[in-house]
């Protein structure tokens, strides 16, 4: 389905109920709105396993403008700002009143973003392997190493640090991208890479950094809602350390840091048993009256 909020439409897909029978009632389920990441990726990196948390949520599969299957829209509006903006039109337009936000990656970003200049409409955020996580190159540099030794290091220094030219693409895609999945069990990156409508141009505007510094401290003192981090224990790409400081990054609201063992980048992806379960005592606990 798509709605338009003012220039552009975007594409969403709903799983699970809002109303479920409860004996002689119709018992209202709070909405989850996931947020993929890319940035240019699509909804469909959080299927089939999101699907789990149907029991406790009504889920909501949105593709940000310029990914999926939304309009692309323009570059300036490739920005965290926009779609952060983007998600408060959208639950609008769909009289989506109190959310829970889960965010995956840079959709991670996008959440706290929008929590902290639409505060009135989140509930909680749930952010997975969380970009702009207060973290290092350097340590970002060492998990690739401890994982795949001084070539992954290597080669993750040279893409990371701008150089995106045929030498040192392949050398990434060789040698780091096999290093998101879990520990011993390879990536299932590509076949879902694969599948998913990726818009290759918003992922080139955000590596030459037109989405704007893709950083959490600016926004971490306006949030207020209850906060739950997950983390993989080896996650190259946003490391479990800066998922440890985080709580320190956001003074000003309840932060639960899981870091799951084993697991690279996408808890929700390569642990989703114990994902749910975090996430469904995370929503349990969320006060109702709000």
């Amino acid at each position: 389905m798509r709605v338009s909020i003012g220039e552009v439409a975007l594409y969403f897909d709903v799983d699970g109920s809002a109303l479920a029978p409860d004996g002689d009632r119709m018992r209202e389920r709070p909405t989850m709105l996931l947020l993929h990441g890319g940035p240019g990726a699509d909804h469909s990196l959080f299927k089939p396993e999101t699907s789990a948390l149907t029991d406790v949520a009504q889920l909501v599969y949105l593709d940000q403008r310029g990914s999926g299957r939304s309009d692309r829209g323009g570059p300036s509006d490739w920005t965290w700002t926009r779609w952060a903006d983007d998600v408060a039109a959208f639950c609008q337009a769909l009289a989506i009143t109190r959310t829970v936000l889960v965010g995956s990656s840079s959709g991670a970003l996008v959440a706290v973003v929008c929590a902290a200049r639409h505060p009135g409409l989140v509930a909680g955020l749930v952010l997975d392997s969380a970009l702009g996580m207060p973290t290092t190159l350097d340590e970002t540099l060492d998990v690739f190493e401890g994982r795949g030794g001084p070539v992954a290091r290597e080669a993750a220094r040279r893409y990371l640090g701008g150089d995106r030219g045929d030498e040192s693409t392949a050398a990434w895609r060789e040698h780091c991208l096999p290093l998101y999945g879990a520990v011993g069990a390879g990536s299932d990156l590509a076949p879902r890479i694969a599948r998913a409508r990726v818009n290759n141009d918003v992922q080139l505007h955000f590596q030459g950094g037109g989405c704007g510094p893709a950083e959490m401290a600016p926004y971490g003192a306006d949030i207020t809602c209850p906060v739950l981090v997950l983390a993989g224990e080896h996650d190259p790409v946003s490391p479990a350390a800066g998922a440890q400081r985080l709580p320190a990054a956001l003074p000003n609201t309840d932060v639960a840091v899981h870091v799951l063992p084993g697991v690279g980048h996408s808890v929700l992806r390569q642990a989703p048993g114990e994902a749910a379960a975090l996430i469904r005592e995370f929503v349990k606990g969320l006060d109702p009256a709000a």
